[in-house]
This record gives structure tokens, sequence and C-alpha cells, in this order.
């Protein structure tokens, strides 16, 4: 009786097949599984700056109130600083930066440079939710968030499809200065709201039941709604 085995050509033959077919699928199993880690992240930042402001209006009786004395800075910079202090200290952070980041020297920067973040399409970010003046900070967490100040009395109105007012917007980058710093990948949108802090157009959303901004053809602003509200 003849053993039969494979030829050496038929084992390269079919060797060959299994890494082109690996090579087909692998980047997109990797970036599935990437991508379930962002999200896990981004809820536990969720959950972390959402006590936190908890704690402050539990503490003065609102958040507004506690707002008080950054009506009372100068510049938009010291106001976001203001913004952020109140926020660390019921916060476990590693450090600040006085800049989101300095150009070309990543190891005293704690935010990406701008000019090097995408949207979710792909394009370059525009300056929404990026802002040089916005107080930066890395939590224990190794995510990196920016705070930014709109209103002392959390009366800013955004005129667009979602109008409520809110006193800011936090930036939150999950991986910190490690790619695809990507909106709407690994990096994402809340609004400082008096009452609680909200995912970026979370109203639309929740009414519409649509993804929003959170399309491969859009810029990805409102990823965190689609994935906080699931």
């Amino acid at each position: 009786m003849t053993n039969k085995a494979f030829t050496l050509a038929e084992t390269l033959i079919t060797l060959s097949i299994i890494g082109i077919v690996a090579a087909m699928t692998l980047p997109t199993v990797i970036n599935k599984i990437n991508m379930r880690h962002y999200i896990t992240i981004l809820k536990e930042d969720y959950s972390i700056l959402s006590q936190a402001h908890n704690a402050i209006t539990a503490e003065n009786g609102s958040f507004q109130t506690g707002l008080q004395p950054c009506g009372n800075k100068t510049t938009g910079k010291d106001k976001n600083k203001c913004l952020m202090e109140l926020f660390q200290k019921k916060i476990k952070s590693i450090r600040t930066c006085e800049t989101p980041y300095n150009i070309g020297d990543e190891k005293n920067s704690c935010f990406t440079e701008f000019s090097k973040i995408k949207h979710l399409n792909g394009t370059s970010a525009n300056s929404n939710y990026l802002n040089n003046d916005s107080a930066t900070m890395i939590l224990a967490n190794g995510s990196v968030v920016l705070f930014f100040l709109d209103s002392a009395t959390c009366e800013y109105t955004y005129e667009g499809y979602f109008n409520y007012k809110r006193c800011g917007w936090i930036t939150i980058d999950v991986n910190g200065l490690q790619k695809p710093n990507t909106f709407g990948k690994d990096i994402y949108i809340l609004y400082i709201m008096d009452k609680a802090i909200k995912p970026l157009a979370y109203e639309y959303l929740y009414e519409n039941n649509k993804n929003g901004d959170c399309t491969p053809e859009s810029n990805g602003f409102s990823c965190s709604s689609h994935y906080l509200l699931k």
C-alpha cells in the first residue's frame, strides 16, 4: 500500500495561501480588538469624570457654583486651567502640562500634536475640540484629557442639531500619544453640563437612533455617544 503525502511544492503553495489569507484578515482582527480596548477605556474615563463631576456638585450644591472662581480668571488659558484643577482634586492623575504639546518633543508633551490628528474619514482634524489653550491632564490609567471652559455660568449654547447649554468640553485620547490619534477611534469628546457630563450629541442620537458623525465618511465627533449610549 502506497502512503500518500503532500509534495514540497503542494506544501509551499498551501502555506502561501494561508499566509495571504492571514495577511488579508489579520489587520481587521487587530483593529476590532483595538477598538474594543479603546471603547472599554472610554467607558472607564467617562465613569471617572462623571464621578468627579458628581463629587464637585455634592460639595458645592451645584457644579456651576463650583465653577464660579473660574469665571474670575482673566485669560482663556487660566480659565481652562481652573476647570482642570477643579476636576483634578477629585481624580487620580499622573501629571499636567502647561500646553497640550511641544512640537517635536513628545517626552515633555501630554497630547499628540494637533496637526497629526485625523478625523474618522482620514482627513486632517480641524480646530473643533482641539485648542492650544486647553488645560491638559494625564489620568492614572494613561488617558490624556483636554479641558476647555466655554462658560463659568454653564450658559454656552451650541447652535446646531443639538441646542442645549454647556459649561465646556473635554477631549480624551484614551491611549495617550500612541496612534491612531483619530477622532472616533482613540479620541472622543464629552460635554460638561451643569447637571452631568454627557457625550457629544447625546440627545440627538438618542432621539433619532442614528450614528450621527460616527461613520467612516464622517469626522467621528459623535462616536462618544454612539459607544456610550449602546
